[in-house]
């Protein structure tokens, strides 16, 4: 009885493993520089000193980056990757990795 306690106990914490420690924890102002790893939530924002405003978006396990401009005149253009884990994405010449994710966190690698 107690084994199949301990078993049951054991199966259960493998699912709920926490996201690895970001370098820059939750500062997001680390990246304005272009090169940090933070922890993200979905609807976060990242400012990009060279490269501008990255809108972060987590859902089913895969973490999306993207740049919307607008230039005032109407004209808008959007760059956008997604990946799930380990995948690395890159827009126009900014890179990204997606470290870990899980449910609407993630921790995301920005630059080389």
């Amino acid at each position: 009885m107690v084994v199949g306690v301990v078993a049951a106990l054991t199966l259960t914490a493998c699912g709920d493993d926490p996201l690895p420690a970001a370098a820059d924890g939750t500062d997001l102002a680390a990246c304005s520089d272009g090169s940090c790893e933070v922890l993200v939530d979905s609807g976060d924002v990242l400012d990009i000193t060279e490269f501008g405003r990255v809108e972060i978006t987590i859902e089913d396990d895969m973490l999306e980056v993207a740049n919307r401009t607008d230039d005032g005149q109407g004209n808008r253009s959007e760059l956008s990757a997604g990946g799930a884990e380990g995948r690395q994405l890159q827009l126009n010449n900014q890179m990204f990795t997606v470290v870990a994710v899980k449910d609407s966190q993630g921790v995301l690698r920005v630059g080389g």
